[in-house]
Formats: C-alpha cells, structure tokens, sequence
C-alpha cells in the first residue's frame, strides 16, 4: 500500500460521517490486542483549547525526555499532522505502513459491525502506530464529546477539560450541562480531573462524573491559576504559573491570544497531575519558547499584516473579537470569513459585524461550508459592511486591496478555511 492508497482508502470513510458509538472501536481494539492500553496516555477534551493544550502538554512531555506520541483532530494541511511522535510527523511509508497492518482487522470487524468512519480508522492507526513505536506516553485530544469517542478507549492517568461552551449540539446536548455531561465521561477511575474555567452548571456535571468514578479533581482559578500576566504586543506574553505544587515564574510565551496563558496554563498543571510533582522550572520555560500554534491567532504575514484563527463558534469568536485588539496594534479589522454551515452563523456574524469595519464573505473547499449565500442573507440583515466573495483566493485578495498599512487583516470562521489560506498565503509573495 502506498501512502496514495492510504490516502485514498481513509477518505472513502468520510462518506460515512459520524457514528457515535464504541462498539467497533472496542472491537478492533480487542482484535489488535489493545495497543491503547501498552502505554501511559492523557486524555484532553473541551469545547475550545483543546488542539492547544494538547500540543503544549505534548511540548511539556518531550522538555522531560519523554518519547511522546500525539493524536489530535483535525489537520490543517496532511493527515500526517494528526499523529506525530517527539513532534514528527508520521512519516509517509510509516502512515501506508500502518494501515496496511491494522486493515485486517478492519475488515473483520466491518464484516460484524458495519463500515468504519474517517475518524475510527485513524484512531485505530494511533493506537496502534504509538504502541509499536513504544512511546513512554501518549496525549490524545478527543474528537467529539467524550462519552462516545473513539480516543476513549484510553484508560488516561490524567484527563482534561478545557472548557465547555455551546457548540454540536445536534449531537451532545442543547445546554451546557449536557454538554458537560457528554465530555466528562472522558473521567474514568484511576483518573485526575483538570478542569478550565467551565459555567457552574456544567462543573457540578463534571463533580457528579468525579464522585462517580472517584477520580480527584484540579480546578482553574481554585488550584491553579495563571499570574503576573503582561502581554507584549505583535511578540507574545509573560507569566507566572501558580501551579498545584509549586510556583512557576518569568516564562516567556510567543504565541498570540490571552487565551492561550490559559492553555499553557491548564497544561503544566495536566503534567503535574500526570507527575504526581512539582515540575522543573527551566524545562517549563524552554517548552514554552519552543511552542508554536498553526492556525491559532497565527500572524502569517506582515505586510500587509494577516492573522489565522480557526474559531468556529460563538465562543470562539467572542473570544477572537476581544483578543485581536490585545495582542495586536491596528486600526481597522477586516475579516476574511467562510465556515461550516451547520454552525450558529447568525450569532458569529453578528459578534463580527461588531467588532469590524469589513467582513468579506466567502466558503471553503470543505462539504460541509456554508454557501457565500447563506452569509449574505445573514450580512444583510446584520446591516455591516461586507463583500461577496465565494472564492477563498479571491476573498484574500480583495481584503488585502481593501486593508491600509494600518488595518489587520484576520481569516477565520474554521480550520479549513484556515487550512486553505494558510497554503495559499505561504507561496504568495506578501508571506514573511
């Protein structure tokens, strides 16, 4: 099988959506004799944060000499990104490699269960990858939920909540208590609980999982906090970490958004947790300005000045829209938006259309992006400015002859829009 063919079989899957349930992922599991459970894993879910702190718990494991297998979703550019070990991608022959090994497996256990997902199969190809490589551990970042997905077939020393917020709710609730309920299955016993900064209806969700499964529970804000936060405009932040064992100061973060002192945050208390100690401080530091966030508040160019972000939900958005001006000197903000269409757009084109002198609506290659129509008709009745634009490329552009020196320039609305400008502005020739 060549890494083409592999290619080519795990999108076929894609045909066949998402299928919550563990019944298949148990099985193959069980066929392949339980790889997930040959090493010490971390298990991190939440609605927003949670590709961050996952690469950064990763970072922190590798500051320790750890062999680190990582697993998140989705990707921006190759399906190689979603498993890298020490931060490599999974090489090319290894990826085929791989499949080609577990694909017996597959096709026993479709024969009982039915067709496999795009999600399922990679998450076996993990499992499995991680365990014949003997990683020393593995952080997993869930897909969807907690209760029913597929990385939960993790017995996790250390699990992880970044948030919870309104988002799928088609499939985990209308409320954030449901929601809560749905990812804190990810508690399992034998467990520590990290828990972000969540509403208090979702946390009392999260306490009933903890007292079920009597996993000990490590609150943002109670057991561990960021401190002494100063934000360096266009470069980054310092802070302090008061952890759960010990205080953490002066470290350098040159990554852009508030929110991710609070990432990086929850992460050296995950690692803390995972330790069961008090963390080498210079190894904090070190991880930290080695710590890089594709796709996250990511400055791709200077001139004219273009951030990434791929917030996808009203939170997300909200949380863009207060972290721009904190982070970033400028005068106007120009927004370059395509997103999903099975996403609030109304409320996450109003939150823009207050917070910018120019929205450019467009879509993305994805299957699931809203038609540059369907923003329209919600554009129109935000009453802002905004330009029609369908063709991703073309939106760039027209933001670009719309913006001054002074103006930044931000695409967002998903990651696959932000996968598709993030390649088109790497060969233009405006990329610094």
């Amino acid at each position: 099988m060549t890494y083409s063919d592999a290619i080519a079989y795990i999108t076929e899957a894609l045909k066949f959506g998402i299928n919550p349930g563990l019944q298949k992922i148990e099985a193959i599991c069980k066929e392949l004799g339980n790889p997930q459970l040959k090493y010490p894993t971390i298990q991190i879910t939440g609605t927003n944060g949670k590709t961050s702190t996952t690469w950064m718990t990763r970072n922190l494991l590798r500051a320790y000499g750890l062999k680190t297998g990582c697993y998140t979703s989705p990707h921006l550019h190759s399906y190689r990104e979603r498993m890298t070990i020490n931060g490599e991608l999974i090489p090319e022959e290894v990826f085929a490699a791989t499949l080609e090994d577990i694909k017996p497996a597959i096709d026993k256990v479709r024969a009982d269960f039915g067709e496999f997902t795009e999600f399922e199969i990679l998450t076996a190809m993990a499992f499995y990858y991680f365990a014949k490589e003997k990683v020393d551990v593995a952080v997993f970042e869930v897909g969807l939920g907690g209760r029913w997905d597929a990385t939960s077939m993790v017995q996790p020393k250390a699990v992880a909540i970044t948030g919870i917020s309104l988002d799928h709710t088609d499939r985990l609730g209308n409320t954030v208590e449901e929601i809560a309920w749905d990812k804190a299955h990810i508690i399992k016993s034998g467990s520590t609980a990290v828990i972000g900064k969540v509403p208090e209806g979702a946390l009392e969700k999260i306490k009933e999982r903890c007292a079920l499964t009597g996993s000990p529970m490590r609150l943002f804000g109670k057991d561990f906090s960021p401190a002494d936060v100063s934000i360096i405009k266009n470069e980054g932040s310092m802070l302090s970490i008061q952890g759960i064992f010990a205080r953490y100061e002066d470290i350098r973060l040159p990554v852009f958004g508030i929110y991710q002192v609070s990432n990086f945050t929850m992460a050296v208390a995950i690692l803390e947790m995972f330790m069961e100690q008090a963390l080498d401080p210079n190894l904090i530091k070190g991880a930290a300005l080695e710590f890089s966030c594709p796709g996250r508040f990511e400055l791709i160019s200077k001139d004219p000045p273009i951030v990434l972000d791929g917030a996808h939900n009203p939170e997300g958005i909200s949380m863009l829209v207060e972290g721009l001006p904190q982070v970033f000197d400028y005068q106007n903000l120009i927004v370059v938006l395509a997103m999903s269409g099975d996403k609030d757009i109304e409320q996450m084109t109003n939150i823009l259309s207050k917070n910018t002198s120019l929205m450019v609506l467009s879509q993305n290659k994805s299957y699931r992006s809203a038609s540059a129509n369907q923003l329209t008709d919600i554009a129109i009745r935000a009453a802002k400015g905004y330009i029609i634009e369908p063709d991703l490329e073309k939106a760039i552009g027209a933001a670009i002859v719309e913006a001054s020196k002074s103006d930044l320039i931000c695409i967002t609305g998903s990651l696959y829009t932000v996968a598709e400008a993030r390649e088109h502005c790497l060969k233009s020739s405006y990329i610094y």
